[in-house]
């Protein structure tokens, strides 16, 4: 084996924590000899930076320590492991036992106001708005990492030009109008806003919010947001998963907020050693889901589904400016 592969096997066996005895035997399976093993094992005493590689394990041992008390804390509360299902949410108590302590919670009542409800279709879109010339997801379908590469599948389109594709109401991941087209849509689907009225968990803004449109089948695969999310459903119905955040090992997450399970549709229940303890629930039109920053989620769209998310909480919700883990993990 080469002296490279050695050195790269005992980096591994140091980020994993292995104390000597532990990388002697990941050494020798590997089938370096006894002798050679010894003398690199050795010069770790010697290295500044196995020391630095052992003190990052004992770091992220404890991390994982924490994070295996907050599951038993979780598994332990009123209701166990549950997702909570509020009628008219009370702001304050939503804030205090959501907001403020990251637990999700499926939301009812929360715009039974909304002209929106009412007049939201494809034909109300086309009158307000046909003509106007929007940018949306295109080419999903064809790109195994649509999600992480969304610049590549910008695309303008003229708005009813998307809506008589909708139309045929034929499931496709193909295009979806999503948040981050919002900036590039703003103007053109300003008439939309029209249809909306403040909510009370929110600090509304004039302008405030982000459309989403798409057929049944858009998926949005496993990932964290950097912020705090409400997911309000307005047209259609659409199937959230979510993860809590100290089933981080579980989750794969090996590059900036994507989980490596994709679109897998994890199942609902407690989880095991290798796949994490899954919430599931279904919203449609008036209903609506806090999404905590941190919490792993996929969202399904069962129907044709327009949705509004919102990020205008009565917090900073700031999370996004410290955070530094862009790439690989």
């Amino acid at each position: 084996m080469a002296h490279f592969d050695k050195r790269a096997l005992i980096a591994e066996g140091l980020a994993a924590g292995d104390d000597d005895a532990a990388l002697h035997a990941r050494l020798a399976a590997a089938g370096v000899s006894a002798g050679a093993a010894k003398y690199e094992i050795d010069r770790l005493a010697r290295d500044p930076m196995a020391a630095m590689l052992r003190r990052q394990a004992a770091r992220i041992a404890k991390q994982g320590w924490l994070f295996a008390n907050q599951e038993r804390l979780a598994r332990e509360a009123d209701g166990g492991f549950a997702l909570d299902t509020i009628e008219a949410p009370d702001p304050d108590a939503f804030y205090r036992l959501h907001y403020d302590i990251n637990r999700p919670a499926r939301l009812i009542g929360l715009i039974d106001h909304w002209p929106a409800l009412t007049r939201w279709s494809l034909d109300h879109f086309a009158d307000v708005a046909g003509d106007a010339v929007v940018e949306a997801q295109v080419g999903r379908e064809r790109d195994p990492d649509y999600e992480l590469a969304k610049d590549d599948h910008r695309r303008s389109v003229r708005f009813g030009e998307l809506i008589d594709w909708l139309r045929a109401d034929a499931a496709s991941n193909d295009v979806y109008l999503t948040a981050y087209n919002s900036g590039a849509n703003a103007a053109a689907l300003a008439p939309l806003w029209q249809d909306m009225a403040p909510i009370a968990l929110l600090d509304s803004r004039d302008g405030d919010g982000f459309f989403w449109l798409g057929p049944r089948g858009t998926l949005t695969p496993w990932h964290h947001d950097l912020t705090n999310n409400l997911l309000v459903q307005v047209m259609g119905r659409k199937r959230v998963r979510m993860a809590p955040p100290w089933a981080f090992a579980r989750m794969r997450n090996s590059s900036h907020c994507f989980s490596d399970w994709g679109n897998d549709p994890l199942p609902a229940g407690d989880g095991d050693a290798g796949v994490p303890p899954i919430l599931e629930t279904i919203i449609g039109p008036g209903e609506a889901i806090f999404l905590p920053v941190g919490w792993w989620h996929q969202v399904e769209a069962m129907d044709l589904s327009a949705s509004m998310s919102f990020t205008s909480f009565r917090r900073p919700n700031m999370h996004v400016e410290d955070y530094r883990s862009y790439g690989r993990l």
